[in-house]
């Protein structure tokens, strides 16, 4: 099984498994490197081409994880979305507003480290199936993107076993 592992908020704890929240990664962005700016430019009509100044700087993006929630006989898949959304959007004491917490995100497979916001909770599932005999289980799929504001925090050549181990097992 591929492995995924998150840290949420500003604390100094170790990243967890993404399954301790009922997530099972299943695939992300296919990205390795954050994209850049690109070129301030000028152009002039006498002018062939353009003058650029070649200096640039990472932009920000959005990196979109997929994961997989199998609910237990107890719950259902609508109560796992919503105990995972309450911890990375809180809503704020004594007030409808929600201040969103900071997401690092450690791809443990494509040895990524992605670290950003989550914008927006975990709203639409791309696949939702539950049984109307209730014999099997809710299955749902649901994606999270992390807005990713400061490039320079994430790494994309993450070495093995950095930050608590993880990895592939088979």
């Amino acid at each position: 099984m591929l492995t995924a592992r998150i840290k949420i908020g500003g604390s100094s704890g170790d990243p967890v498994d993404t399954q301790t929240y009922g997530l099972v990664y299943l695939d992300s962005d296919k990205r390795t490197a954050a994209p850049t700016k690109g070129f301030e430019s000028t152009q002039y009509p006498e002018q062939e081409g353009e003058n650029i100044l070649a200096k640039t700087v990472d932009a920000a993006f959005d990196y979109t994880v997929k994961f997989f929630i199998q609910a237990t006989s107890l719950e259902n898949a609508n109560e796992k979305v919503k105990a995972f959304n309450d911890v990375i959007l809180p809503k704020d004491q004594n007030a409808d507003t929600r201040t969103a917490q900071k997401i690092e995100f450690y791809n443990d497979y494509k040895r990524h480290k992605i670290v950003g916001y989550a914008p927006q909770p975990m709203a639409e599932p791309t696949e939702f199936w539950r049984d109307p005999k209730n014999q099997v289980n809710d299955v749902v799929v649901v994606e999270l993107t992390i807005r990713v504001t400061k490039p320079s925090l994430c790494d994309f050549a993450l070495s093995a076993g950095s930050n608590s181990g993880g990895g592939q097992t088979a």
